[in-house]
């Protein structure tokens, strides 16, 4: 008996040894559905410590330049699920002047949100809010006008329906709102609804179709308008796709102002790769909520690039152009001397070395250059050089 015992367990010990894997396995299998079902948040800070030549006359220069200490600590919260991404973030810029000893203090937030409602239902919203000293620093071409601080917020929100196996319509909300921060500016608004239907005619071409409604307020004038577009999608490499929107948009203006027609053009193409990412967009196209007028026709064009040889060290780069005068079209086949055109560019380069995870160095050059004036609540040189060294802390 107890040898027949002693085999009785000894086989009992060799099957829960050999049978275990399985075991676990089956157990991770019945827990899948609740860990896939559980949010994961996760904090995350990073601060950037900057110091920088800047000849900028707006910020209380002389017109030298001075040094600068720019000190911006960013705090985001990331939650993540199997239906939900989530990315949201408050910084702070504080920039110490040297030679005037002026300090100004400027907030940016955002969030970014995606949610699968269900197999073939999407929701997509996006939030940001700018309150800034340095109007060239908001990320709109043509907004820094003026010396004074600014308030630029854009928030858009969507919804995607997978229709067919081919054809996805969307329908889409963007809100724009700019603010001079000074006695006596009004705030400018910008609504813009719209709706759109993409078919995949193949595996990389997809043809488009919108209809967008434009809304500006300014001062308590309102002024619409109703747009058209042609779109055709591209993917001309697994990582690059080119997008190609064009129409015509019909602008009615307000009581005792001159509407009209205007076209409508943007090319996009983007790449996002491994080792090398780019983005091209050039255009012509209604905007609004600039701060000093109702609508402007705006000439657009941008060029970004960032390359990584390693882990550890990377390069970007990055050129933009704007021109912009009244809507609908006076005078927008003048380049220069027009004075109710404004045009301006930014140009920008740098390098960064990744010391390690958590800790990274960076260099960089910019020149923003305002050429024309038009509309602007001040005549200040809006020419600016800055020469800038970062080291910049992720510890979580």
């Amino acid at each position: 008996m107890g040898v027949v015992d002693g085999g009785w367990r000894a086989g009992r010990r060799a099957t829960v040894k050999g049978n275990w894997k399985k075991w676990l396995l089956a157990g991770l299998m019945f827990a899948a559905p609740a860990a896939q079902g559980a949010t994961i948040w996760e904090p995350r800070l990073r601060v950037t410590a900057e110091e920088r030549f800047d000849d900028d006359l707006r910020l209380g220069g002389d017109g030298t330049g001075q040094l600068m200490t720019k000190l911006t600590p960013r705090l985001g919260l990331e939650a993540k699920d199997a239906r939900l991404t989530l990315d949201s973030f408050y910084a702070a810029d504080l920039l110490m002047r040297h030679g005037s000893g002026r300090t100004t203090l400027d907030h940016r937030g955002g969030l970014e949100a995606r949610q699968l409602l269900s197999r073939t239902l999407r929701l997509d919203a996006a939030v940001r809010v700018f309150r800034v000293t340095d109007p060239s620093s908001l990320p709109r071409d043509g907004l820094a006008r003026s010396t004074l601080p600014t308030f630029f917020t854009q928030a858009t929100l969507g919804v995607t329906n997978r229709v067919t196996q081919r054809m996805d319509v969307r329908a889409g909300y963007r809100f724009e709102a700019v603010r001079i921060i000074d006695v006596g500016q009004q705030a400018g608004y910008a609504h813009t609804p719209s709706l759109e239907a993409w078919y995949r005619t193949t595996r990389r071409l997809s043809l488009g179709l919108e209809y967008r409604y434009q809304g500006f307020l300014y001062d308590g004038s309102l002024s619409q308008a109703h747009g058209a577009a042609l779109g055709l999608r591209y993917r001309l490499t697994r990582p690059t796709t080119l997008t190609v929107r064009g129409g015509p948009v019909r602008y009615l203006a307000p009581l005792g102002q001159q509407g009209g027609w205007v076209p409508r053009v943007n090319v996009e193409l983007q790449r996002e790769g491994e080792l090398l990412d780019v983005g091209v967009s050039a255009g012509h196209d209604l905007v609004g909520a600039n701060g000093f007028t109702n609508a402007l026709w705006a000439d657009y064009a941008s060029v970004l690039l960032a390359r990584r040889f390693n882990q550890k060290f990377s390069v970007f780069g990055a050129a933009s152009f704007f021109r912009n005068g009244v809507a609908p079209s006076v005078e927008w086949t003048v380049f220069r001397g027009a004075s109710r055109v404004s045009q301006g560019y930014a140009v920008s380069g740098g390098v960064e070395y990744r010391i390690d995870r958590r800790l990274a160095a960076q260099g960089a050059v910019d020149r923003i250059a305002q050429v024309g004036l038009a509309d602007s609540a001040s005549t200040v040189d809006l020419t600016r050089n800055v020469f800038a060294v970062r080291l910049v802390v992720t510890p979580w």
